[in-house]
């Protein structure tokens, strides 16, 4: 049965197509969700000229381009999609990710029951899932094909691939920090930033399935900016929350 999270959730999603493999993964990723729930979905592309419009006019995904040939930003991808959003709860949700659905459904439960403002909907095992598994994903729709056994731990204590926000609480908190350039350490920074805020965070049993891919561009262990990057988010861990709020009040990508 479709769970219907329209009114609740949702799902943000920052895209840049650097190999076949992130258009393949997108596909099997909103197929997946689709399948599962009636969710509203939002993504947007950073290109210098759009490749994913079709794959989510053809899902009815809502669609943002944002044309640049500079770095991806992701973070500002996922900001651009927030502003659009309507629902109490958002989600940061990667286009290479799959969970098991009762895990989602009850990661929006938390938010909106007030339990925490920060989800993490999976235990913080990610593991990162080989393609002999996709075409039966593909088929199924289910990650029962999975053999965990098979798959690569890529982090016991992952604060990455999907965090569900309140939405409320996202912008009172700054947001994504937009200071990064491609990927890395952007994960940790928000995790550190809210927790410095006093935010209240939760977990739901689980893993976290990641559809591997080819490393190219947007991957972390491609970024010329990864120091950079570090030194953003040690920076930010270094804050007081005086400090912290009296930044986030001057970042211009804030509501």
């Amino acid at each position: 049965m479709i769970a219907d999270l329209s009114d609740k959730l949702t799902i943000l999603i920052a895209a840049k197509v650097d190999s076949d493999d992130r258009k393949t993964n997108l596909k099997i990723t909103l197929d997946y969700i689709n399948h599962h729930f009636n969710v509203p979905i939002i993504l947007s592309e950073q290109d210098t000229s759009p490749q994913l419009d079709k794959i989510c006019n053809e899902r009815g995904v809502q669609y943002v381009f944002y044309q640049t040939d500079n770095f991806f930003n992701r973070q500002r991808g996922v900001n651009i999609c927030a502003n659009l959003a309507q629902t109490p709860v958002v989600a940061h949700y990667d286009a290479d990710i799959l969970l098991k659905p009762k895990q989602l459904k009850t990661a929006v439960k938390i938010i909106l029951d007030q339990k925490a403002n920060v989800v993490y909907p999976y235990n913080g095992h990610f593991y990162d899932v080989p393609k002999l598994f996709h075409s039966q994903i593909i088929d199924t729709k289910s990650l029962d094909c999975v053999d965990i056994s098979q798959c690569q731990l890529f982090n016991s204590h992952s604060v990455g691939g999907v965090v569900l926000f309140n939405r409320k609480m996202y912008w009172k908190n700054g947001g994504a920090n937009e200071n990064f350039k491609g990927l890395g350490y952007e994960d940790s920074e928000i995790f550190e930033r809210f927790k410095i805020l006093g935010t209240k965070f939760g977990r739901v049993p689980g893993p976290l399935y990641h559809l591997t891919h080819k490393r190219v561009d947007t991957s972390y262990d491609h970024n010329p900016h990864i120091i950079q990057n570090r030194d953003e988010c040690l920076r930010i861990q270094s804050l007081s929350p005086v400090e912290l709020n009296k930044e986030i009040s001057n970042w211009y990508w804030v509501r």
